[in-house]
């Protein structure tokens, strides 16, 4: 129910800024903080390039998702798959870049560049595991961090982890992790990689895997979402995203393109 009732109110927030109909003249685009730097992006080169305003706004995937289907937003923005229930009420998922989920620790932090496995990340973040000695660190409280309900990091870190303890810490937005990690050397989060470089954090292997092996286990799709096949600007603004252009974006960004 809190869940809802938080989408509920980042959906009728969007509805003030925009509002409350997509825009006539360019588009609205709402949903992931962790999509937001791209779609930013790309809304910057696709009007270079001649297309028309386009307006980002970071709400979360389910809230992006939400918008969509009640006309305040023209695209979604989902960095998880469209649920069962969505494709069925008609929504539409196009992939425009992948992303590597880093998980991450303070600079300072002995684990900083070394690697914990799965089971040693579920074991964090169930609360089964509560110092970082247990996972061979120096003595100290592990400080998790974590998504809240409805975002698209939470859904692609918990399909691969496991369900996250109560005791976590719930940030909403990843600009607030990369503030509250590199103040904490206690801390561990996870967001995406390009935020994470681009913050200095320390950035853990998983199962020995480093975030640029294709094989790492923390990897989801960047989609773009629209209520039934996209039509006029939004179809437009979709198919330059997954362009040469588009995509030399994406790569310039740290993301996987779709377009090799």
């Amino acid at each position: 129910m809190r869940k809802l009732r938080l989408i509920a109110v980042l959906v009728m927030l969007l509805c003030l800024i925009t509002g409350c109909t997509a825009s006539r003249r360019g588009l609205t685009v709402a949903g992931s903080t962790s999509v937001l730097l791209m779609a930013d992006m790309l809304a910057e080169a696709y009007t270079r390039a001649g297309g028309s305003r386009v307006a980002v706004h970071g709400v979360g995937s389910t809230a992006g998702v939400q918008a969509v289907q009640s006309g305040v937003a023209d695209v979604g923005m989902i960095s998880r798959r469209l649920a069962p229930s969505e494709s069925a009420q008609g929504m539409v998922e196009h992939i425009i870049a992948y992303d590597v989920l880093a998980v991450v620790v303070h600079p300072d932090n002995p684990l900083a560049g070394r690697s914990l496995s799965v089971a040693q990340l579920r074991q964090l973040y169930s609360g089964a595991a509560t110092d970082w000695a247990q996972m061979g660190g120096r003595k100290g409280s592990v400080h998790l961090i974590s998504r809240e309900s409805g975002s698209g990091s939470k859904d692609a870190f918990q399909t691969v982890v496991g369900k996250t303890t109560l005791n976590a810490i719930v940030l909403n937005a990843s600009g607030m992790i990369t503030i509250a990690v590199d103040s904490d050397p206690n801390a561990i989060a996870y967001l995406s990689l390009g935020l994470a470089r681009a913050a200095g954090l320390g950035i853990l292997a998983v199962d020995g895997r480093q975030p640029e092996d294709p094989d790492y286990p923390l990897r989801r799709a960047f989609s773009f979402v629209t209520r039934g096949p996209a039509t006029g600007e939004a179809a437009a603004f979709i198919r330059f995203a997954r362009s040469r252009a588009g995509q030399q974006v994406i790569t310039e960004e740290g993301l996987v393109p779709v377009r090799e």
